[in-house]
């Protein structure tokens, strides 16, 4: 008899079957130290015998336009399962049921991203009326080619115009050059409402190694004068190097092209790592708002793929009506 068991606590968390980052105990330790957020662990049992697990947050922001306080719960992809003979469609529909009965009526909807397998969650999406709208991910194979082959003649041209102005890069590894790059970051992810950026101790943690399963690097650019004009930070996981925040002084330093700078340094310190595959955890959707930003990336050689964000919404008399318009 299958059995779905919630877990609130992550000290009450039991060894899980290993799978990606974000469905990880780890993730749940950092999503659990964070303001706004409460993560929630769903685990399907067989018995006494783990057939797979889930891992969702339940966001609370504050937002000052339209004003009010927002709740709702996302999904980043489909979850772990068992390999062996595990009946996936099954667990993912009871996952989602669980979390339908969890939320009460101040959440407004709940949100499915980046589902790399459509087979195990599509049947489970009909059937609880979820909408599908556009998403894209975007990310370069390291594997095949170099990422200078990859890179197109004006960033080919940018990179090296930077590199005769005394433009310099490398990995941030001690604590007061981080918690500068931090404060880089954060400043500018500040006026980003669609981004969460994890607390400031915890991430100095992480940068610094305390935190042994977790790989993460901090990448950090420097004028020739000395001041840092760029940052970047990658989380390798999985065979895949997932880059979760850049920024850079484009404003200040036009000509130093510091934006470009902090994503090459994480690309480049991918493939001499010989991870195959360079992800960007955020890249945008199909919208005009981020059209500039979605060929900001395709300038290194990235490849976009077309997918699906799924959403079910408070009302279900909505989304029957939205599933009419967008299935």
């Amino acid at each position: 008899m299958m059995r779905i068991e919630q877990y609130n606590s992550g000290e009450k968390i039991p060894n899980l079957l290993p799978g990606i980052f974000f469905h990880s105990e780890q993730f749940f330790h950092i999503l659990e130290k964070s303001s706004g957020i409460q993560p929630v662990m769903l685990v399907a049992y067989d018995d006494n015998e783990e057939k797979g697990h889930l891992l969702a947050m339940f966001k609370r922001d504050i937002r000052l336009i339209p004003p009010g306080i927002y709740h709702w719960c996302s999904i980043y992809s489909e979850g772990v399962y068992n390999s062996n003979g595990t009946d996936c469609n099954e667990i993912f529909s009871l996952f989602i049921e669980r979390l339908l009965k969890i939320m009460d009526f101040k959440y407004l909807f709940i949100e499915a991203r980046y589902i790399a397998d459509s087979r195990i969650t599509y049947r489970s999406f009909s059937k609880y009326n979820f909408v599908p709208r556009d998403d894209l991910r975007i990310y370069i194979s390291l594997h095949s080619r170099r990422p200078e082959e990859r890179l197109s003649r004006a960033y080919h041209s940018h990179i090296r115009r930077a590199k005769v102005r005394g433009v310099t890069y490398r990995q941030a590894t001690e604590r007061k050059e981080i918690e500068l790059g931090i404060k880089l970051l954060k400043k500018y992810y500040a006026s980003k409402f669609d981004r969460y950026f994890a607390p400031t101790d915890l991430l100095t943690d992480i940068l610094l190694g305390k935190n042994e399963s977790l790989d993460v690097r901090m990448f950090v650019v420097y004028n020739k004068e000395g001041k840092m004009i760029g940052s970047s930070i990658c989380l390798y996981t999985a065979n895949r190097a997932f880059l979760l925040y850049n920024c850079g002084l484009r404003k200040s330093y036009p000509l130093l092209y510091p934006g470009i700078i902090s994503v090459w340094a994480a690309i480049k310190d991918a493939h001499t790592r010989g991870v195959p595959h360079f992800e960007f955890a955020v890249s945008g959707t199909p919208l005009k708002k981020k059209i500039g930003y979605r060929k900001f990336l395709l300038n290194f050689g990235c490849k976009q793929v077309s997918t699906l964000r799924w959403y079910r919404y408070r009302w279900n008399w909505l989304n029957k009506i939205l599933r009419k318009i967008y299935v």
